[in-house]
């Protein structure tokens, strides 16, 4: 089950960068949880997909989740 931490963070290689090693980070240390990023905010003239869903390149922020593995 998803579970929201944190909403409207910048799209951007930085941040996206920082939840890719905090996810390694917690995968070394044997954590039963992942981060999990959902694309939010929309660039000009594109729309939501089916569920809510958007690309990476598509989005100007995007929302981090906790999930179980």
């Amino acid at each position: 089950m998803n579970k929201h931490l944190i909403s409207r963070i910048p799209n951007n290689f930085i941040t996206r960068w920082v939840i890719g090693f905090l996810n390694k980070q917690m995968k070394r240390s044997n954590s039963k949880y992942r981060l999990r990023i959902r694309y939010r905010v929309p660039k000009r003239n594109i729309h939501y997909g089916f569920g809510g869903a958007l690309r990476q390149c598509d989005a100007k922020k995007f929302s981090i989740y906790s999930r179980e593995v």
